[in-house]
């Protein structure tokens, strides 16, 4: 008789993100992911209570594949907080189902003026590179920040979904175009 294979955490995470990232998020049950490791389901309530903490699981590593892809791109001729931006667009057009599970399913929702949003540190830090950006009150930049978030995440939703038939460098001029406008407004004297 053959040695049975022992499913470990590690497997079984690895097994619900691969799902996840092919498949989209209403694949990830215990059957398809005890399906992909050639197992019962028992290993996996063995080491997890419910579905809800393997989707917590995945949702994690799901954000830090997203941060991954946003910071890899760089391009010396562009600012950090352009090369994140753009990052951002890759991300959504390469990680369909990831993105989706991240922005599109309702897993997870934020207040965004209680609460940090994904990576808002880091990006925010980003954005601190351009002289004009650190010259606005700090409350005002987490405006431009909050609004340029949203803009870049209805773009990538279309790219994500196909609806956007633009060329990819027009996108980026139209992200830098908000970006602009964005500073001008919120750097604006008070009245």
């Amino acid at each position: 008789m053959p040695p049975t294979a022992v499913i470990t955490e590690e497997k079984i995470l690895k097994a619900a993100f691969e799902i996840v990232r092919v498949q989209g998020l209403e694949y990830l049950t215990a059957r398809n992911i005890a399906q992909k490791l050639n197992c019962s389901t028992q290993p996996v309530y063995r080491i997890y209570d419910n579905m809800d903490e393997v989707k917590d699981c995945v949702y994690g590593m799901a954000v830090s594949l997203m941060r991954d892809q946003i910071f890899s791109h760089q391009d010396d001729q562009n600012s950090p907080a352009l090369n994140m931006a753009i990052g951002f667009l890759h991300f959504a057009k390469q990680e369909r189902y990831i993105f989706q599970f991240v922005y599109l399913s309702g897993y997870k929702s934020f207040d965004l003026s209680h609460e940090v949003f994904m990576g808002d540190t880091l990006s925010m830090k980003s954005m601190l590179h351009s002289k004009r950006f650190r010259a606005i009150d700090e409350n005002k930049q987490k405006n431009i920040f909050i609004k340029i978030s949203i803009y870049l995440t209805g773009i990538g939703t279309m790219i994500n979904s196909g609806t956007l038939k633009m060329d990819f460098d027009e996108t980026i001029e139209m992200v830098k175009e908000m970006y602009e406008a964005l500073l001008s407004y919120e750097g604006r004297p008070q009245s």
